[in-house]
């Protein structure tokens, strides 16, 4: 839903630079978004049909510069893979700032009810629209910054 979420923010404002993806700790790869997220989803325009799960790997990761998180299980699971990932890596709810505290993890609602999805999706949302200008700001740095 995150993905979706940020995609579709991103296309509202014409921002094409920002390649966004997500990956699961715990998933099998190839599965498609659940029901309930795909009916959530689509309630707030957002098509998640095509979606599938990814199993989030080190190489991946290693790619990318900046990690989202929803929860410290998913830091942890970080450390496990490579502890230099963490520079790069914050929970979703408390980005820019590093705070790892449960007030700051969104729920995993899959298992759950369609309540659980809703309340994930709500704070996916408010955490993603609370920190979008950030993103496109460091975004900006990165391309008018060559590298080395």
């Amino acid at each position: 839903m995150a993905e979706g979420i940020l995609k579709k923010m991103l296309k509202e404002r014409n921002i094409d630079y920002i390649q966004v993806s997500s990956a699961g700790t715990n998933s099998w790869g190839g599965c498609p978004a659940s029901l309930s997220a795909l009916k959530i989803g689509e309630s707030s325009g957002i098509d998640l049909m095509n979606h599938l799960s990814r199993k989030v790997t080190k190489e991946m990761l290693e790619e990318t510069d900046l990690i989202l998180l929803m929860s410290g299980d998913h830091l942890d699971y970080l450390k496990e893979l490579n502890k230099d990932l963490l520079e790069k890596s914050f929970l979703l709810k408390s980005f820019p700032q590093r705070h790892e505290d449960r007030s700051y993890w969104i729920r995993d609602p899959i298992g759950g009810t369609k309540d659980d999805y809703r309340r994930c999706f709500i704070d996916l949302n408010e955490s993603i629209k609370r920190i979008l200008p950030e993103l496109i700001d460091l975004a900006k740095k990165k391309i008018q910054t060559p590298s080395k």
